[in-house]
């Protein structure tokens, strides 16, 4: 105690006194910084509102290829997946049987034919014995009776004749459609035709192809509005634009046009079936796929941010923007569509609003921050790639 209460010991304690100061102000003089964040303001530029739907592809043509007589499947004139043009052979039938028959009846035609000839000379000499009276009547109507019904038999020949012709043409199975041919449903040797019309296999045109999908009834009102009905009449330019993606794609990159648009709403659904046709050069598309169609609706100017720079919490989306004294204010947001990676703000920003778009993480409501402007940071540090903005 007495050494404590020494003059040694006070200047000790004066000492430390004095240091836990120095201390005390070199953490306050440590203090970090405001974080660095890079900033910009809204991108004005025009957009196209669109709706999307969800539908399913199918062909614009597709036909089943079946036997239509019947016979042994004699020889396939196709690889299974292979392009084909209308009028193509794919299969043939064993011919012999009906070209016999196309043979027998040409002959029935012949013989008939010469019947016919021969009633009509005798019904002729009746009739000219009956002008100057060597014969009765009823001999006359006997012979021109019978001309009549030899006539009848040539035409019912004729007719005989031209089924067993078309039964021979049967025997060439072609194709009525261009397009695509699927696999054979029947091997080379099999009998075809038997009890039924045996199905070998299908073809599907698949140089375009049709996407069904079910609309709202107040965006088909919309629809009708901007682009009237789809009828023969108009021409393609006018029709209402469609762009599809598929189950892999994140975009829409298949461009179409809407041709059809059923008349009736059903009541159930309280919907509208629409169709869209595009094309198909290179044979990506095919029937039964998934799709998504967007369809646009109106044009007009909006904001545009990085779609990075949308947050969203227990209360909905939001956005940080840089005020007054770089002081971080949370502005809530209500967004539209994506656009070239950029997000369309319909509420909550004005186009003076410096928006936080990297840094996101590093802001707080309330807190300071050190802006950047994006073309200042690209600017100073001319190697560093900041995120692009969208051209204004």
């Amino acid at each position: 105690m007495s050494a404590m209460r020494s003059p040694s010991g006070l200047v000790l304690i004066a000492l430390l006194c004095m240091s836990a100061l120095g201390c005390a102000e070199k953490a306050e003089m440590a203090a970090p910084p405001p974080p660095e964040v890079i900033v910009e303001q809204p991108t004005a530029k025009e957009v196209t509102d669109y709706v999307e739907f969800t539908g399913t592809t199918q062909a614009v043509e597709s036909v089943d290829i079946r036997a239509r007589v019947r016979g042994f499947l004699e020889k396939q004139n196709f690889q299974p997946g292979a392009k084909v043009k209308a009028g193509d052979v794919l299969f043939l039938i064993d011919p012999r049987e009906y070209t016999a028959r196309r043979d027998q009846a040409a002959s029935t035609v012949e013989q008939n034919e010469a019947q016919r000839r021969l009633a009509q000379v005798k019904m002729d000499k009746a009739k000219n014995l009956l002008a100057s009276g060597s014969v009765a009547e009823l001999k006359f109507l006997e012979e021109e009776a019978q001309r009549d019904v030899e006539k009848a038999q040539v035409d019912r020949a004729r007719s005989d004749l031209a089924k067993a012709k078309l039964d021979l043409e049967f025997t060439e199975v072609k194709t009525p459609i261009s397009g695509k041919v699927g696999v054979n449903e029947v091997d080379v040797g099999n009998l075809v035709g038997a009890n039924e019309n045996t199905l070998l296999t299908h073809v599907v045109n698949d140089d375009s192809i049709y996407v069904y999908f079910n609309v709202p009834e107040r965006d088909v009102l919309t629809l009708k509005r901007m682009y009237g009905v789809p009828d023969q009449d108009r021409s393609e330019r006018d029709s209402a634009l469609a762009f599809m993606s598929l189950a892999d794609e994140t975009d829409f990159p298949h461009e179409g046009k809407i041709d059809y648009v059923d008349p009736r709403v059903d009541p159930g659904t309280g919907t509208v079936r629409v169709r869209a046709v595009f094309p198909n050069p290179k044979g990506l598309l095919s029937p039964g796929l998934f799709a998504r169609v967007r369809v646009p609706i109106a044009e007009r100017k909006a904001l545009l941010i990085p779609e990075i720079a949308v947050c969203i919490d227990q209360r909905g989306e939001y956005a940080l923007v840089v005020g007054k004294e770089d002081v971080v204010e949370y502005k809530p947001v209500k967004t539209g569509q994506l656009v070239d990676r950029m997000r369309v703000i319909d509420t909550g920003l004005n186009p003076q609003d410096w928006v936080v778009v990297q840094g996101v993480q590093k802001a707080r409501p309330g807190s300071k921050v050190m802006p950047i402007k994006e073309g200042a940071q690209r600017a100073a540090k001319p190697g560093v790639q900041a995120m692009p903005s969208s051209p204004k």
